[in-house]
């Protein structure tokens, strides 16, 4: 007969293990477009490497409470390799296609594109279904860049409008102490969910590449499907054609093609922006250590 004890113990073992399951399903998305990264997918990697100790100011990048002296949102939409499975899984979602869409919220408007398709470093010959649901041909991936010169590329756009961007973007090698300059910009990063940069970025192709999210995107951004669903009281998931009938709008140009994808998520910023009235405020973070761990949580 076991103890008492014993039996209590693992009672309260099973309880516990039944509640984290129940919340990982009352969080998880509706739909097979949209299962991203779970919880042990996206936390801090367990490795003894040297950090920055990032993780201690989390509260304080990127973005301030202030944020009326936003002008610019960066839009950014990626696509990423898979093999018919939507399932995250160690074989896939790495970085194929990387747009970035500069917008003007003060006049409305998009100043400039950014838009590069990447190689993939794991396995650079895309799947069928890979290939019908991007439009991303063999082609373009072979004489693509790599994903390590896809970032040099950016790098370069970000340069590029140091003018207006505050303070100008840190490109290139970290400063000697190894820490990123964070601190409150003129600009905020916006994607269509967590996954691009969370899940495509810094779980697969920084890691795999041995190379850290650029200083310019660290800390905090804004889940546009998330903005979406809270201000609209919303449960259920939405994607992007959905929320553009909102305003009884369509699907501008392919669906799953990065670049009109990113246009897309410009265009809805806007439409929030102008007809709802929102105040532009970041609901996630994330930030990535010299060892490539990384943080991501909802704000």
């Amino acid at each position: 007969m076991p103890q008492k004890h014993d039996v209590t113990k693992k009672a309260k073992r099973v309880t516990r293990y039944l509640r984290k399951t129940l919340d990982r399903i009352a969080e998880s998305p509706q739909s097979t477009d949209e299962r991203e990264a779970n919880d042990s997918e996206l936390c801090t990697l367990d490795t003894n490497a040297e950090t920055d100790g990032l993780e201690k100011d989390i509260a304080t990048l990127s973005i301030s409470n202030s944020t009326g002296r936003i002008r610019y949102i960066l839009c950014l939409d990626i696509e990423a390799t898979f093999d018919g499975d939507r399932r995250f899984n160690e074989e896939t979602h790495e970085v194929i296609e990387l747009p970035c869409i500069l917008v003007d919220i003060n006049d409305g408007q998009i100043i400039d594109e950014f838009h590069t398709f990447v190689k993939p470093s794991r396995h650079p010959h895309l799947t069928s279904k890979c290939m019908t649901l991007t439009g991303i041909t063999q082609e373009d991936i072979d004489n693509a860049p790599t994903f390590i010169e896809a970032i040099h590329l950016l790098d370069g756009f970000m340069k590029k409008h140091s003018d207006k961007l505050d303070p100008p973007p840190q490109v290139g090698n970290p400063p000697p102490n190894g820490s990123p300059r964070l601190g409150p910009r003129n600009y905020v990063w916006v994607t269509d969910g967590h996954a691009d940069i969370e899940r495509f970025l810094c779980l697969r192709s920084c890691r795999i590449n041995r190379i850290r999210l650029p200083a310019y995107m660290s800390g905090q951004y804004i889940d546009m499907k998330l903005l979406f669903k809270t201000h609209f009281k919303e449960r259920g998931f939405r994607r992007i054609p959905d929320m553009l009938a909102k305003w009884g709008l369509s699907f501008e140009g392919r669906e799953h093609s990065g670049l009109q994808d990113a246009r897309q998520v410009a265009r809805i910023m806007l439409l929030m922006i102008q007809k709802e009235s929102i105040e532009l405020k970041c609901n996630r973070s994330v930030m990535m250590e010299k060892n490539l761990s990384f943080t991501a949580r909802q704000l």
